[in-house]
């Protein structure tokens, strides 16, 4: 993303979220905890506001800061969200609490793709934000549990430029980048949803389903 688009997304996302929110995710960061980047949670909150969603479900809870965004952006929604690392989950349960967001808040633990069958249907906004190598095995079934007219919104879709092929992918990687390019391919191409990819942050897609 050229630099001067980031400093606008940089700083029109000082109005979407609180000061305190950027701070707690500044602070998590700052110790090495990956949370959403700023220019992608500008996206995320603004593409939020617009569909006006009821009930979202987030893959990669963390540590609960794109959770507390949402539902602070989101205020008539619940929020279901989906975590495979347990002090993380117990960290954002206690993030919920202090946001006074808890009771608005499902949590499931357990791996994305083993856990995505129990957490219902009928969801409007879909945050897909886990396992990488994971997004392109989850794409049937999160489409199969969202309504017409819903949206599905996945971070870090370009990572680090490997998708691209514009950086060159380690080995360790490679797994990554042929999944992720096939859930891009995918849902492109999936006449049941209109897809718009961006390099906002590390990459972001932002698919309408109709």
């Amino acid at each position: 993303m050229h630099e001067y688009v980031k400093s606008l997304a940089i700083k029109s996302a000082e109005n979407a979220v609180s000061k305190e929110l950027l701070e707690l995710r500044d602070d998590y960061r700052s110790k090495g905890i990956a949370t959403i980047l700023t220019e992608s949670l500008n996206s995320l909150i603004l593409t939020a506001k617009l569909v006006k969603p009821t009930k979202i479900l987030e893959f990669g809870t963390s540590v609960g800061c794109s959770g507390i965004a949402l539902l602070n952006a989101c205020p008539e929604a619940v929020l279901y969200t989906v975590e495979r690392y347990r002090p993380a989950e117990d960290e954002a349960m206690k993030n919920f609490k202090k946001f006074g967001l808890d009771k608005r808040v499902f949590a499931f633990f357990g791996e994305a793709t083993e856990v995505v069958d129990e957490v219902g249907e009928g969801f409007d906004f879909v945050f897909l934000d886990c396992n990488k190598s994971k997004y392109k095995d989850l794409l049937p079934k999160i489409k199969a549990k969202m309504k017409s007219g819903g949206v599905l919104f996945a971070d870090n879709v370009l990572f680090r430029g490997y998708i691209t092929g514009e950086v060159k992918t380690p080995h360790r990687h490679n797994t990554i980048r042929n999944n992720m390019r096939g859930f891009l391919e995918t849902i492109s191409s999936d006449e049941d949803f209109i897809t718009a990819v961006s390099d906002t942050g590390d990459g972001i897609s932002v698919s309408y389903k109709k």
